[in-house]
């Protein structure tokens, strides 16, 4: 397992701002992806500065009239949820398979 460190760089009513080190590419797009479906999401983004080096910041700023944290709290569990229902097709597969052989 990956030993992920987070540091907010800037957080105001509408936007935080979060260095991830520890992670690139793929856990920032799946939290990407939950965001950009939001209504209540202005922006969202993130940057990795460069593939080797396994740092980035992820920026999330809502919507006049929202709750930061609110939307934070819904983003980071519909993403539980989504790695819920990952793992459990993953097992059902492996099951499936593991009856084949």
């Amino acid at each position: 397992m990956v030993d992920l460190k987070l540091r907010v760089l800037r957080f105001t009513d509408r936007e935080v701002k979060l260095e991830v080190e520890g992670e690139g590419y793929t856990f920032l797009s799946a939290l990407q992806d939950i965001f950009v479906d939001d209504p209540r999401v202005e922006f969202v983004g993130y940057n990795v500065p460069h593939p080797l080096i396994s740092k980035a910041t992820f920026t999330l700023r809502v919507t006049p009239g929202n709750e930061l944290r609110d939307v934070l709290k819904t983003g980071v569990e519909a993403l539980k949820n989504r790695l819920g229902e990952l793992e459990t097709m993953f097992l059902e597969a492996l099951k499936r398979w593991e009856n084949k052989s």
